[in-house]
C-alpha cells in the first residue's frame, strides 16, 4: 500500500521498517507536518497516498492539538481517495511500556525505543486492516455504575451522579457512526426519568436499541444483534460488574468484553480511549456514518409498522424508492466502505480501497452503479453498488454489494432491472455472473437464480450464471425508480 507519514519527530528508522511491506512517502526533515498538510508538495501529490498517518508524539516535542482537525480536513480535501489516520500514540505508549528512549531522542530527535518502534509498526498494520473493514460496529453499555455512579432503581435520578465526561466521549463515538446499545437490569419506569436529566450527555435518541429488563444481558445482546441485523462479532461490551463480564464471555464469546472498568472519571477517559483505539479507530466519515443511529431507529419504526401485515402489504406500504446511477466521485468513499464492511449481501466479497473505486469509475470498460434507497420512514442513503466489466456485447458482474439493512425488500429486483436497462442501452446481449461462498454470504447463494439467470456451473462453494438480453418478462417489484 502507498503510505504517507507526517510527524513532529524524526521517523527515518520507522520508515525503513515499513518500507519492507509498503511504498512510502515522507517530507524531508521533520516537524513540518502542518505546513505539508496545508500545502501538499507536488511529489506528495504525484505519490497519491492511499493512507496518510499523522504520527504526533508530545513526549519530547510540542504538538499544537488545535491544528490536528484542520490538518486532517486539509489532507482529506487534497487526497479524496486517501484515509487520514491519527494514531493515539499516547495510549499506545501506556499500553506498551518502555515505549520511549531518551538516548534515541538525544542522538537523532526520535523519541521511541526499539520496542516502541515495533509497537507503532504493528499499530499501523492494525489500522490498515481497520481501513479495510476489520473494526467493530457496536458499543453495548451497562447503565448503573457505568454511565452513572449509583443504582437508578434505588437512588433515583437525584441520587445518581452521571459520568459526564465518559458519556461525552461515548457521544463523540456515536456522532461518527458507532452504534450504541444499552443493556441494563432495571425497571424501565425507573430509568425513563434519567433521559430528561440535564446532567446526562447521552440521551435516549443516541441509542439504536435499548434492553431495560431483568433478563441476562447475553440473551438481550443476541436479540439486539438480530433486531439490528448485525453480526454478534461486531459488538464490544462494557459493564462495571465482573460477574456480568464473565457471563458475557462465557455465553457469547464472539463479543469483545472489556474488563477493568474504573470508577475514577479520569481513568474512565483513558479506558474509553483504549476502546476507541482498539475497536473504533477514526476513519474517513461518510454521511451514512453520521446518520447511523437515526437509521437504526427508523428501522425500528419499520418493524413496528410491519406488525400484523402480510409481506406483500408491508412492502407496498413502505413506499420504497430507489435511485440507481453511475457512481460519482463524492460517492467513492462510501462505495469502498460498503465493499469493506458488507459480508452478507456480497456475491464475491472483494474488498476495495477508495482508489480502486475511482479506477473502476474512470475505466471505459467497466460500469459502476450506485444505489440510493429510502421509504416513508426516511432516506437510507447509498446502500448498494454493482460493478460490471464489459467486453464487446458481453458483460460480467464483478461485484454486487448491498447493505444488510435493506435486505428482504425486493430491492435487488429493482437494481437488476436498472442494471439490465443500463447495459442494454450500451449494446450488451449477454450478462455473466458468479457467486463464491464465504462464511457469511449465504443470503445471496441463490440471488441470481431468483433474478432469472441460468446456472452454467455449480459446486458447493461456487456458481456461475448467464442471462441473455433482452429478457422476455421484466422483473416484478413495487419500488419507485427515481430519475437522476
Amino acid at each position: 500500500m502507498r503510505i504517507a507519514l507526517l510527524s513532529n519527530v524524526t521517523i527515518e528508522v520507522l520508515a525503513g521498517m515499513l518500507k519492507k511491506e509498503h511504498s512510502l512517502w515522507m517530507p524531508p526533515g521533520y516537524g513540518a507536518w502542518i505546513e505539508t498538510a496545508l500545502d501538499p508538495p507536488p511529489d506528495m501529490k504525484a505519490f497519491n497516498p492511499e493512507a496518510i498517518f499523522l504520527l504526533l508524539d508530545s513526549s519530547h516535542a510540542a504538538v499544537d492539538k488545535a491544528y490536528v482537525p484542520k490538518v486532517k480536513e486539509s489532507l482529506e480535501g487534497a487526497f479524496p481517495a486517501a484515509t487520514v489516520i491519527v494514531p493515539d500514540l499516547e495510549d499506545l505508549a501506556d499500553e506498551t511500556g518502555d515505549f520511549h528512549d531518551e538516548r534515541m531522542w538525544k542522538l537523532g530527535s526520535m523519541p521511541w525505543s526499539l520496542k516502541g518502534l515495533n509497537a507503532i509498526k504493528n499499530e499501523i498494520a492494525r489500522l490498515l486492516r481497520a481501513m479495510k473493514g476489520e473494526r467493530k460496529k457496536v458499543l453495548a453499555v451497562d447503565f448503573d455504575n457505568t454511565l452513572w455512579d449509583g443504582v437508578i432503581g434505588e437512588d433515583g435520578v437525584q441520587g445518581i451522579r452521571p459520568f459526564e465526561e465518559f458519556q461525552c466521549g461515548i457521544k463523540a463515538l456515536v456522532d461518527r457512526g458507532v452504534v450504541l446499545v444499552g443493556l441494563t437490569k432495571n425497571n424501565a419506569v425507573d430509568v425513563e426519568p434519567v433521559w430528561s436529566d440535564e446532567r446526562m450527555a447521552l440521551k435516549k435518541e443516541d441509542f439504536a436499541a435499548l434492553r431495560i429488563n431483568w433478563r441476562d444481558k447475553a440473551s438481550n445482546l443476541r436479540e439486539v444483534a438480530k433486531e439490528l441485523n448485525l453480526g454478534i462479532d461486531s459488538f464490544v461490551f462494557v459493564d462495571d460488574n465482573p460477574a456480568e463480564q464473565e457471563q458475557m464471555k462465557a455465553l457469547v464469546p464472539e463479543v469483545v468484553t472489556v474488563s477493568g472498568f474504573p470508577q475514577d472519571p479520569q481513568a474512565q477517559l483513558r479506558f474509553l480511549r483504549r476502546i476507541e483505539r482498539l475497536y473504533f479507530p477514526a476513519m474517513r466519515l461518510t454521511e451514512e456514518d453520521r446518520r447511523k443511529t437515526a437509521q437504526y431507529r427508523e428501522e425500528s419504526a419499520r418493524r413496528n409498522f410491519a406488525e400484523g401485515l402480510s409481506a406483500e402489504e408491508y412492502l407496498k406500504g413502505l413506499q420504497m424508492w430507489a435511485d440507481v446511477h453511475r457512481a460519482r466521485e463524492n460517492e467513492f468513499v462510501r462505495i469502498a466502505q460498503l465493499s469493506q464492511k458488507t459480508n452478507q449481501f456480497n456475491v464475491l466479497t472483494n474488498r476495495y480501497t477508495v482508489e480502486d473505486i475511482a479506477d473502476f469509475a474512470s475505466d471505459k470498460g467497466r460500469v459502476l452503479l450506485s444505489v440510493y434507497a429510502g421509504d416513508r420512514f426516511g432516506e437510507q442513503g447509498l446502500v448498494a453498488f454493482v460493478q460490471v466489466k464489459v467486453c464487446g456485447d458481453i458483460a460480467t458482474i464483478m461485484d454486487w454489494v448491498m447493505s444488510c439493512r435493506v435486505m428482504n425488500r425486493r430491492l435487488e429486483y429493482a437494481i437488476e432491472g436498472e442494471v439490465e436497462k443500463t447495459l442494454g442501452a450500451g449494446g450488451i446481449k449477454v450478462i455473466h455472473a458468479s457467486w463464491h461462498r464465504t462464511q457469511k454470504n449465504a443470503p445471496v447463494e441463490n440471488l441470481f437464480e431468483n433474478l432469472g439467470f441460468s446456472v452454467l456451473q455449480a459446486s458447493e462453494c461456487d456458481k456461475s450464471y448467464v442471462l441473455h438480453l433482452p429478457r422476455a418478462k421484466r422483473l416484478e417489484h413495487c419500488i419507485e425508480i427515481k430519475d437522476e
